[in-house]
This record gives structure tokens, sequence and C-alpha cells, in this order.
């Protein structure tokens, strides 16, 4: 018999760190995934004291054939740890997960590398994500919202990048976590900035100069938004200028190829911002007010609402399924 370690078509990456609360879920969506191809874990924890490490433990220890378990004694930070995920995969596809956030469709997997297989000239495949709101106090209005809601992004197929330039406003790049890359297109050796590829708008266009994508319109994990992480902890105005400066860096390193696309996301993704933080502040009052801000927003970007409701209830019935399945064992 083959060890497994010789025969897997795909890598995930569980990134963990201080997520005690989530990391089982997180797991246990992966664990459950129903597909043809062997996949092998990574769980890389970058120092956890919450109790995190434990439970990687008690997982890698349970099943030692499928899970690898990387713990760090100290906290290197989120780059560091990041990069040693990316540098350990050695199949042919990766998938990327923080362990706050998790899978909710068995299927996953198997629909994501169905697709790969059968579309070689598609660098990536992703998926639709659903937001549940944890804690963070600028974004409580969007408990079970869409992460990809622009109505010119509805259908499952190839995009290229010329799809999404005449795109305006939010709602067309999908979250990371609905990510598997073909790893035959990355070439991490060459980088001359690891957060090219490493930061997950940065590498949603590197990953588009290397092949197409393949989108699948269809709600298969789900995004949990607090303010713990490296990112999401960062006040308004630092979330900001640190996503300005990686989407500049990007551009450049792409040679100018995506320039207007990535210029007209940065603009909404200021936008956006500046308006949650009003909301939180309570600059923004008016209910009035911001009904209008949003509308005038995205009014014109807003799925179709038969689409958006199917979506969402699927979404809900496949998570619930998966937490009674967890509670049950």
């Amino acid at each position: 018999m083959k060890d497994i370690n010789e025969t897997c078509v795909c890598t995930v990456l569980l990134i963990a760190y201080n997520h005690k609360p989530y990391i089982r879920l997180a797991i246990e969506s992966v664990l459950r995934q129903k597909t043809q191809y062997p996949y092998k874990i990574h769980i890389f924890d970058d120092g956890s004291t919450d109790g995190t490490r434990d439970v990687v433990r008690e997982y890698a220890a349970k099943y030692p054939e499928k899970i690898t378990a990387f713990i760090s004694e100290n906290n290197k930070g989120a780059q560091e740890n990041i990069w040693a995920a990316y540098k350990s995969v050695d199949t042919k596809y990766c998938a990327f997960l923080e362990c706050d956030d998790y899978w909710c469709d068995e299927e996953k997997l198997q629909l994501q590398i169905d697709a790969l297989e059968q579309n070689p000239d598609c660098s990536f495949c992703a998926h639709n994500t659903m937001s549940v709101n944890i804690n963070d106090i600028y974004r409580e209005k969007e408990d079970g919202s869409l992460f990809v809601f622009n109505r010119n992004v509805r259908k499952t197929g190839k995009y290229v990048p010329e799809d999404f330039i005449p795109l305006y406003g939010a709602g067309w790049m999908h979250h990371n976590n609905s990510r598997i890359i073909r790893m035959s297109c990355v070439n991490l050796e060459e980088l001359s900035d690891k957060e090219d590829f490493l930061y997950d708008n940065s590498q949603f266009f590197y990953l588009f100069q290397r092949g197409k994508l393949y989108y699948i319109q269809r709600v298969m994990s789900v995004y949990c938004m607090n303010m713990s992480g490296a990112f999401t902890s960062l006040a308004v105005q630092d979330k900001i200028k640190c996503h300005f400066e990686r989407l500049i860096r990007i551009n450049d390193s792409t040679g100018g190829e995506f320039e207007k696309l990535i210029f007209r996301h940065l603009g909404s993704f200021a936008r956006y911002w500046l308006g949650t933080s009003d909301i939180a502040q309570g600059i923004i009052r008016d209910h009035n007010e911001i009904t209008w801000m949003f509308i005038r927003y995205f009014k014109s970007l807003i799925y179709d609402t038969s689409l958006h409701s199917r979506l969402i209830r699927q979404a809900r019935k496949n998570i619930k399924q998966l937490q009674l399945k967890i509670k049950g064992d």
C-alpha cells in the first residue's frame, strides 16, 4: 500500500494562533470532506498560549495518517507562519483555512479539484462565502451576508481579468478560505516580496497573472468576522494604509497589468471601511442616512433576491448539519 503522502492530490493548510474557541470546527469541517481525491492536512500553530496547541496535538494523534502538526514554541508572526505553511506543500493543489473560519460544504474539495482537473488553464478555483459576525463592532449589520455579491459575478465558470475590469464597487473578490491553488503556477523562490503571495488580495492578482479563475457559485465556507486577527485588529485607518501599500506593491510586481482594476478596488475598499467606521463611532446616527449610504454604493452591485436567498438558505442548512454531526460524535 502506498503512503498517503505519495498519493495525496491536495494539501489543506490550517493556520492557527490562539483559536481555541473555533479550531475544532475548522478541523472537523476539513476532515468531513467527501472526496475521491486523497488529501492531507498541515496545521501550523504560531506559538498559541490559550490551549490551541493542545487541540492541534489531540487531532494529530487521533488522525496521524491525515494530519501533521507544526507547532512553534514561540510566536513568529503571521507572515512567517503562513510562509512556512506554503513552503511545506508538495502536492498538486493547496487549500488555505485560518482556524477561526471553517468550511460548510462536504463536497468543497471534490467540486474544486474536479474543476481544476478539467480546466488546466485555470491557476485557481474559488467559490462564495458567508460572513458570520462574532464580535466585530464595525460589521455587525453584515452578519449572514455573502462575501461575493457583485451582480456580474454570479455564474459558475471561468473568469479572466477582463471580466472584472468593467466592475465598479465591491463584492467581486472571493475570500481566501474559498481558494484552491494549482501549485505548479506558484514559484515562491522568485518572489521579491513574500506578501505578493501571502497577502490574500495580492495573491488574487498573482494567480490571475498565471491563469484563469474557475468560480463556483455555491457557498462552501464561512468567514467569521472578529477582531482578533493580525489585520482585523488594526484600526480602520491602519487597515486602509496596509491594504493600499500591499495592493500598490502587487500592481508594481505585475507590471501594472491590473492597474485599473486594482485602483477601482482600492477606492471601494476605502469607502467601505470609512463608512463602517462612521457607523461604529455613531457619526452616522440617522437611519435614512445609513440606508442612503449603502444604496448609493451598492445598489447596482447586489445579487437578485432569489439567488441571494437560495445561497444563504443552503449555507445555513449545511452549517446546521455540520454542527449537529460534530455535536453527535
